[in-house]
């Protein structure tokens, strides 16, 4: 079954991550960052991750903290 959250992110953005359990228990994530402008939204995926982790926390935890890295790398920084 595949599990999705939302977590509010920083500069207009949003993270989405989807989580599944696979057939041999172990978990795979898939992110998308949503920003937001004053008129308009934009979805960003990122690539897929070849890793499956052993929790679906582990899997969350690692879509989160790459999508933010993406920010901080892509984003422009807001004052």
């Amino acid at each position: 079954m595949v599990e999705r959250k939302t977590v509010p992110a920083y500069g207009n953005c949003d993270i989405a991550i989807a989580t599944e359990q696979m057939s041999d228990g172990k978990w795979a994530v898939v992110t998308t960052i949503t920003e937001s402008t004053g008129t308009a939204q934009r979805n960003i995926d990122l690539p897929v991750p070849k890793q499956r982790f052993d929790s679906q926390a582990e899997a969350e935890e690692y879509g989160i903290r790459t999508a933010r890295e993406w920010i901080d790398q892509n984003m422009p920084k807001v004052a």
